[in-house]
């Protein structure tokens, strides 16, 4: 025999009124019918659930631990049901804003996801960079965005997320005279590219260079990492960038990573959203998120 939610349900209700005639009442069934229920329990289970006295039933040991396990199954159908249900009444527009880096790398995943977990929700995507995104989450024009931190905002509830390691990187063939280390002091004036002005890898660059003494190489930015990419890749300089938006280029040769003693940034992406957002929906992406980025290294 299969136990079957409605025998749980039965002994739950026998157990709460005390007699099987106020259980079928309960349950909307006849009393032979809830009776035919408790009697193939008792076999399937080959011990008695209940003691029938003539003017009330009481649980046996077996029955308080059957009780006891029925309540969790019944509690966890329950849960799965009004989280099914939630998943799929979901609707309207989620604002969800993230920088170029997650992009490039783990943004698809997660909008994938988002698609088939919630096929009533329209996602509105912004690509932006950090500071815009945390004032805009802050400011309620974002539910949820994925951004370099933490900030420490007491209006945000920050969750980090993944790591990204950088890399001063050129193109492939290109060389100095120093093949182990490249310093940056004595190669004459190149390019050096690199992310959003403020952003932490261009900070990390020209702080470098002022702390140097080095003046004569100029740092340029763009909010495109495929521009970059692009850039770099026809010779035009350096670049400093995420490894995980150029590990391709980085395996086939396509681009080499140039050592030159400058302490390289490690970003650390957040997923942040406003204290007091109050949506199951807003944590669940939030969820899902931590889990896609995950390998991301």
């Amino acid at each position: 025999m299969i136990i079957d939610f409605k025998t749980l349900e039965a002994v739950l209700w026998i157990d709460r009124l005390g007699s099987f005639r106020a259980a079928a009442e309960a349950l909307h069934m006849t009393q032979p019918a809830v009776s035919v229920r408790i009697s193939q329990l008792e076999t399937a289970l080959d011990a008695r659930v209940f003691y029938r006295e003539p003017k009330s039933v009481t649980l046996t040991p077996v029955g308080m631990t059957l009780v006891h396990y029925a309540k969790q199954i019944l509690e966890l159908r329950d849960e799965l049901v009004e989280t099914i249900k939630g998943h799929q009444e979901a609707s309207g527009i989620i604002r969800i804003a993230a920088i170029e880096t997650i992009a490039q790398t783990w943004i698809s995943d997660l909008l994938m996801e988002i698609r088939h977990k919630y096929p009533n929700l329209t996602v509105d995507l912004e690509i932006a960079i950090s500071d815009e995104i945390s004032r805009k989450i802050t400011k309620g024009m974002v539910d949820v965005g994925f951004f370099l931190g933490p900030v420490n905002s007491p209006k945000m509830i920050e969750s980090e997320l993944c790591r990204y390691e950088t890399a001063l990187v050129g193109e492939g063939s290109l060389s100095f005279q120093n093949a182990d280390k490249l310093d940056l002091g004595q190669v004459p004036s190149i390019s050096i590219v690199t992310m959003s002005r403020n952003t932490i890898p261009h900070s990390a660059i020209r702080n470098f260079l002022a702390r140097e003494g080095i003046v004569h190489h100029r740092v340029d930015t763009m909010s495109s990492i495929p521009s970059i990419l692009t850039i770099t890749l026809r010779g035009e300089g350096l670049a400093l960038l995420p490894y995980a938006v150029m590990r391709e280029y980085l395996a086939s040769g396509k681009l080499r990573v140039f050592e030159t003693g400058m302490k390289l940034p490690v970003l650390r992406c957040v997923a942040g959203r406003l204290i007091n957002h109050g949506s199951p929906v807003i944590e669940d992406i939030v969820s899902i998120a931590e889990r896609v980025s995950a390998s991301i290294t």
